[in-house]
This record gives C-alpha cells, structure tokens and sequence, in this order.
C-alpha cells in the first residue's frame, strides 16, 4: 500500500528558476564568508558590554528514489528532488555587572526560506516557504551558583534526548525544515542552581513549530564532578499539548554519559532510559506505558595513524501494542539536532529523517570516525532499522524488518565560527518499508550543510 499524499502539490520545476534560486542562496552564502569577523566583537558602552553577532546556515540536498520509489509525499510523481534552505540569524547580547552577580539578555531574529523542489520527503517544507520571527529574547541574572532566565530562549540538558530544541521546524511555520535554525523554547522561566556538590535546574518551558503548543515544565538534577562521566536524572510533565500525542505525558529521564572503563582507558560508554507514564488526554485518557533507551560504547582504536573512533550503539522505542488498552508508543520528544555529534539522536540521514523518528523502532549502528587533523573528521555509518512493533503509526504490518542504510561524512571544524558537513545516504528498503511505500527502490541522498557565526 503507498501512502496517501499529505500535502497539495508544488508548483512544477522551472530549471530557470532554480538556477536564479540558487545563485542567490550561493551569493549570501559568499557575503556571509566575506564579513570581517572584527566587525563583530563586543563593544563597551559605559557599564554595558555589548556583542552582536551573526549566523548563517546554508543547506544543499539531492534525493533520488525518493521514499523508496514512491516520490514526493506531496508530488508522487517525483522520485527525485533537489532541495536548498537558508537561514540568517543576527542577534545582541549584552551584560551589565549588579552587584555580585550579572544581569544578562539575548535577543535574535531568524529568517529562514527554503527553495529549489521543495523538502525532499515530502513532508515538513514546501518550495517557496519562508519565515522571519523573533527565535530568542530573554533576560536573566546569574551569579557563581544562581541562574535565572525568562523569556524565549535556548536549553539542551544533558545530550538531548528530551530537552535539546524547544522548535522542530517545519516550511509553513519556520519556512524550511533542515538547516534548523529555529532552536530556541517559544517561552520559557530556567533556574539553574549550582552547588558543591550537585547542580540542579528548574524549568516551564512552550514549544513551537512541529512539536506544537506544548508547556511542561520539570527538574534535572546532575553531579557537579564529571571524571567519572555525565549523570543525571530528570523529571517533566506535558501538561498541555495539542501535537503528536503529548499532552498528559509525564517522562522520568535516567543517563550516564562519557562514562570511562576501568581497565580499559580506550572506552567510554553512553546510556539514557526514559519511561513515560500518565495519561494520553488526546486518546481517551488510556495510560501511558512508554519507554525509550539506548547503550552505546565509543572505542579509540590504537595503532592507527589518526585518530580513530569505532562506536556501537542498539537503540529501542517501543511502539504501541495494538491489542492492549494501554498506549505503550514512545513519543519522540524534544530531542536537538547536534547534541553531542553530528548523528546524536537523528539515526540516520535517511530513516531518521524522513521515516522513523525515534519511535516504534529498534535500531543498531556501527560508526568508525576518524580525524587526520583535529580540524577535519571522516564518518562512516551502517544502520540497521526494525520496527518494534509490527506497524507503521498503526496501520499493520507482516513484518518488522525495516531498512538497512549507509551514511558517509566528511565534517570541517572551524572552531567556533564556521561548521561545514558534506555527504552522502543510501537506504534500501526491506520487507516492512516496501509494504508501507509499495515500491522497492534505494533511496539516496547527496547534501551539505554549513553553518558560518561571525
């Protein structure tokens, strides 16, 4: 069975017009590069420090195959698109010491389109979406150990599993969908305590975009000393929510995180679980019985000339058991797109873009990285992606047995300035996938992405 079209169709491609599209995205792209970063360093004004800054973000994306041959969710017809999204970001901050702490603010404003044939999937942006809109403006005093925000703002805790980009962007209200630069909390109140020993932050926070107008608020609590890894726990509650099944839910978050072996000096491992509880309210007030966890071991491989990562990682979110009251889907929360590397909970350019989204799915990945300077990293992924249940957002399936995908990356740090990610993602689509697309061709995609802060 293919499935049906989500969207009214894009108008036809204009070879023209994309061309002229893209020449302009490549000419800000150059005058963004052109700017002198001197032209951006904070200034003094009496007792106020002032820094303005700037962000551009640029992305570039070929797909063929599209959806394993089913096309576009919006134009079935194209199985092949080519996509690019732009976004600019200026923003001031600024200081002013009172008493024995500071007072401190943050305000910026994106604009963001995305052109060429529009999002390749399909799903979240149409050629021709654009937005402008404020992202952050917030104000906050902080000391040694106090920290009070209010107001729009950014939070990540700990690698973003749950709390990592209050906006999940999508073309008609963030006017694209990859570059992401909409990533801070629609509003939000954060105090952050820091003790001797332990650390704790208290949050509300209101999401936007795709993860609609959801509030919750909630409590992490982590150890100040991080020798022996990054712990935490954290508890939230969606109170209200009107998109993807949210409201009600109440997350109880467990993590260890860079987590040394004893006697093996070369590994570290990463783990998190969360269990959802509550009551889905969207759903006949059924009870929650969600739950999401990973483990994953990072090894440096010796006798290499670089340095060279080999990382496993098995994944699981459960999906919903159809032939129980209960609702036991994991709902993909509020989880950021470059939490601790490229790949951190987007598993796979493929799969967990456009397909599974960290729930009802079983996922393995093996990933060698290596650097041969400190400056540039070479990346290769294998996935393998199951179904937990057989279903795909409940209409049944004979199979578990998803997609196999390749993923292969060369990155480029520039410090804190300038991030550049080129690459390429090859699916192939097994047993459940062809059920679901009706169609049995690889989906590949060809991309860049760059960010440039000035």
């Amino acid at each position: 069975m293919k499935l049906s079209i989500l969207l009214d169709q894009i108008p036809p491609r204009r070879s023209v017009l994309r061309g002229l599209q893209l020449r302009r995205l490549y000419i800000a792209v150059l005058l963004a590069w052109a700017i002198r970063v001197s032209a951006f360093e904070p200034v003094q004004l009496g007792d106020w420090t002032v820094a303005p800054e700037l962000e551009l973000r640029f992305g570039l994306q070929y797909g063929d195959g599209i959806n394993f041959g089913a096309g576009a969710l919006d134009a079935p017809a194209e199985d092949d698109r080519a996509s690019a999204s732009l976004s600019l970001e200026p923003a001031l901050r600024a200081t002013h010491a009172i008493g024995e702490g500071e007072f401190y603010t943050g305000v910026s404003l994106v604009g963001a389109t995305n052109v060429l044939d529009g999002e390749i999937s399909g799903q979240f942006a149409r050629a021709g979406d654009s937005r402008v809109d404020i992202d952050e403006a917030h104000v906050g005093w902080r000391n040694d150990w106090f920290d009070l925000a209010l107001g729009p703002q950014k939070l990540m805790i700990g690698d973003g599993l749950l709390i990592g980009d209050g906006n999940f962007d999508i073309g008609d209200s963030e006017g694209q969908f990859w570059v992401a630069p909409f990533d801070a909390w629609k509003n939000a109140a954060v105090l952050k305590v820091q003790g001797e020993q332990v650390r704790a932050d208290a949050f509300w926070l209101r999401s936007a975009g795709g993860f609609g107008d959801s509030r919750l608020y909630g409590i992490n609590i982590e150890p100040v000393d991080t020798q022996y890894g990054r712990f935490g726990a954290m508890f939230l509650d969606v109170y209200s929510g009107n998109a993807l099944a949210y409201d009600g839910v109440r997350a109880w978050n467990l993590r260890a995180l860079d987590v040394p072996v004893p006697g093996v000096p070369r590994l570290k491992l990463y783990g998190e679980v969360v269990w959802q509880g509550g009551e889905d309210d969207d759903f006949g007030d059924v009870d929650n019985e969600g739950l999401g966890w990973y483990l994953e071991g990072a090894f440096e491989l010796p006798y290499t000339p670089w340095f060279t990562t080999l990382t496993y990682r098995y994944a699981r979110f459960s999906g919903d058991d159809l032939s129980t009251p209960e609702n036991e889907t994991y709902r993909p929360m509020f989880y950021g797109f470059y939490g601790r590397e490229w790949d951190t909970f987007y598993q796979g350019e493929i799969a967990g873009e456009y397909h599974l989204f960290n729930t009802n799915q079983v996922t393995q990945f093996l990933k060698l990285r290596s650097f041969p300077r400190p400056e540039l990293a070479f990346t290769v992924y294998y996935f393998q992606h199951d179904l937990e249940e057989r279903h795909y957002y409940g209409t049944p399936l004979s199979s578990r047995d998803w997609a196999d995908e390749i993923n292969a990356g060369v990155e480029y740090f520039g410090g804190e300035k300038t991030y550049i990610y080129a690459g390429i993602a090859w699916s192939t689509p097994n047993a459940a996938a062809r059920e679901v697309f009706g169609d049995d061709h690889d989906f590949t995609v060809v991309q860049t992405w760059m960010m440039f802060h000035f």
